[in-house]
């Protein structure tokens, strides 16, 4: 007898309802690891932990020992009152202080390791580039966008990098050594492994020099290097210095400045400043060892226009002497030189000033310790003469480009220096007026013993 075979019966569908089952199990287990991950992530950036490896990464990166203070939150973003650091050994800077923090970090690198700080905004920054460092271990540079990436947190899961993609400061106080940088508002940008800065507004200040006010600043930072690509800055009164160059602040600073049209005169020591007027042009180099012991090198060639000399002692002993009145307020057209500044004072090569048909000055000279040393060459225009016996012929005896012309020495103080010329026009005209003198005497004793002869000759006549 056959027994008829039935297929078993099967549970059909039993895949799709595991399926069905476990795909909202997934889902809620995914959104439940979600939030305690977020929560794990929340509570680590709110501790102390990640406070101090800011800190601690900050320091490694700038070679300084950080502080930060403590951190606030809403939502994204994080505040903080302020962050200090002070400078080692082979820090850029003795003291850093940062003011009102505001950043806001993303997650979306987070399983990169990497903290990404989206937006980095400052109130205020203060750096001190010429006080006393502290004693601090030296360490080899880390990359100055991030922190290595063999260091790591006491939660090993956590990121252990931070990357900034954009900063603004909006107050920077920069000091060194004599000057500084005041008010500038700076935007920081990463760029191939290096800091893009651009800055606008603010002054510079050095010395007791007139501040230039900062049109705008564009830099380039890559430690230990900062590079001005571009910059310009301006004087109240229109005058403009464009820089470029480079400042290694491991070994020195080589910089590139363009003068137009700067004022002269607020840079002139007081008693000069009434006697010279001027705008001042050209190409000038500056270079000084890091950090600055003494002064720097600064050498290049100037150019004087819209000059004027007034009250000038051999300018006046000239209009004098020539009774020309011209010589005691000077118009110059053209004014330049050579120069070299250092340490031992000021050296000045292939000087030339000149006013059209008056005068003009060639030569060198030297200024140290306050005491100027010049050896000139004065040309004036012969008719200017013409009331000064005796110094075309003894005094201004060479003759070239429509002037004649005399030596002259100038020494002594820098405001009061003394020149050798007017005593040499006095003993000129001197021994003009005593040759004048012995020449007309001599005329009237020869006169007198003709008188005398012929009256002789009448009383007396010759015997024949």
């Amino acid at each position: 007898m056959a027994v008829s075979s039935r297929p078993r019966n099967r549970r059909p569908g039993l895949g799709l309802r595991l399926l069905f089952w476990a795909t909202p199990i997934l889902l809620v287990l995914l959104i439940v690891g979600y939030f305690v991950g977020r929560a794990a992530v929340e509570s680590y950036l709110h501790s102390d932990g990640f406070r101090q490896f800011i800190a601690k990464k900050a320091g490694d990166t700038l070679h300084a020992d950080a502080e930060i203070a403590p951190l606030s939150f809403a939502g994204s973003t994080i505040f903080s009152d302020g962050f200090q650091a002070k400078g080692g050994p082979d820090a850029a800077f003795s003291n850093l202080q940062i003011e009102q923090i505001r950043t806001e970090i993303s997650l979306r690198r987070f399983f990169e390791k990497v903290w990404q700080v989206e937006q980095f905004d400052v109130q205020r920054v203060r750096v001190d580039l010429s006080g006393p460092r502290i004693d601090r271990p030296l360490e080899p540079a880390p990359s100055p966008l991030s922190a290595p990436k063999t260091e790591h947190t006491s939660n090993g899961w956590f990121p252990n990098r931070v990357e900034i993609g954009k900063a603004t400061v909006h107050d920077t106080q920069l000091t060194w050594k004599d000057g500084g940088l005041r008010g500038t508002v700076f935007e920081v940008e990463p760029h191939d492994g290096s800091w893009q800065l651009t800055g606008q507004g603010g002054r510079l200040t050095y010395g007791k020099l007139p501040p230039l006010d900062v049109n705008n600043l564009h830099l380039r930072y890559r430690a230990p290097s900062l590079f001005i690509s571009s910059s310009e800055l301006r004087q109240p009164s229109g005058g403009s210095l464009q820089a470029t160059g480079e400042i290694d602040f491991t070994r020195e600073a080589d910089l590139q400045l363009t003068l137009i049209n700067i004022a002269i005169t607020p840079y002139l020591s007081e008693d000069w400043r009434v006697r010279t007027k001027g705008n001042l042009s050209g190409e000038v180099k500056v270079k000084s060892p890091l950090p600055a012991r003494g002064g720097p090198q600064i050498s290049g060639t100037v150019k004087l226009t819209q000059g004027e000399l007034t009250a000038l002692p051999v300018l006046d002993e000239i209009a004098a002497f020539t009774r020309t009145q011209q010589f005691r307020r000077i118009n110059l057209n053209s004014a330049s030189g050579d120069f070299t500044q250092d340490e031992s004072g000021l050296s000045v090569k292939n000087f030339i000033a000149e006013s059209d048909g008056l005068i003009r000055v060639e030569g060198a000279f030297t200024v140290a310790n306050g005491i100027i040393d010049g050896t000139f060459q004065v040309g004036v225009t012969p008719s200017s003469l013409q009331w000064l016996p005796g110094s075309q012929g003894k005094v201004f005896t060479g003759s070239r480009g429509g002037y004649v012309w005399a030596p002259m020495r100038l020494t002594g103080p820098a405001d009061k220096p003394h020149e050798d010329l007017s005593p040499r026009l006095i003993a000129a005209a001197q021994g003009a007026v005593i040759e004048g003198v012995q020449n007309a005497a001599g005329e009237a004793v020869k006169t007198g013993k003709d008188a005398v002869k012929s009256a002789l000759d009448l009383l007396l006549p010759a015997s024949k």
